[in-house]
């Protein structure tokens, strides 16, 4: 059985999956494999190269992820770009992980719904917590100003847009003990 986690930036899907494994249950994270294709000589690094040029890359050969950040968001076109470039190569691996496991699968991939990789699984659950907890969460955590997380978060679907697909909706405006006990019931369900 394959479990999708989505959630806006801010949410607490990286929580849900911290916990999750911390059970032993077995996760992928779709920006953990976005890392990985983008290390120096990866697969990723050489598509960015090719569709941003020498500026996204930083000395050592690897994606400067801040400057790619700071070319993309707030550029729909250069968005859609990345997302071109990246989706298919994290898609591809991400499956590739998952096929070589039996039991449960938990893919964690704040655009699951956008990429389609909704369609390879058997249930959603969807976090959500509202805008302001969002964004103090992203600018503790990042250091961002208000600004960038407003652009991060314009980017992405809306929890509203998202929670048609949603098998689960995990509200996360509390604390971390709350959402795994939510966590803890979702899993006794399945």
């Amino acid at each position: 059985m394959r479990i999708g986690i989505t959630g806006g930036i801010g949410s607490g899907k990286s929580e849900v999956t911290k916990y999750l494994r911390s059970i032993g249950e077995y996760v992928i994270c779709a920006d953990e494999v976005s890392r990985q294709l983008a290390e120096p000589g990866g697969e990723g690094v050489h598509a960015l190269q090719k569709a941003f040029g020498e500026d996204v890359l930083a000395e050592d050969g690897s994606l400067d992820r801040k400057k790619l950040a700071a070319l993309v968001f707030g550029d729909e076109s250069k968005l859609k770009l990345l997302n071109k470039t990246m989706h298919p190569l994290i898609l591809k691996r991400i499956n590739e992980l998952a096929h070589d496991k039996s039991g449960r699968v938990f893919i964690d991939a704040a655009l699951l719904i956008q990429t389609g990789l909704s369609e390879t699984v058997d249930r959603i659950w969807l976090v959500t917590a509202g805008e302001s907890v969002r964004l103090e969460r992203v600018i503790k955590r990042d250091g961002l100003s208000a600004d960038e997380v407003r652009l991060r978060m314009i980017s992405q679907l809306s929890d509203e847009k998202m929670a048609p697909y949603a098998d689960e909706i995990i509200e996360n405006n509390g604390s971390v003990y709350e959402l795994h006990r939510k966590v803890d019931a979702l899993l006794k369900k399945l």
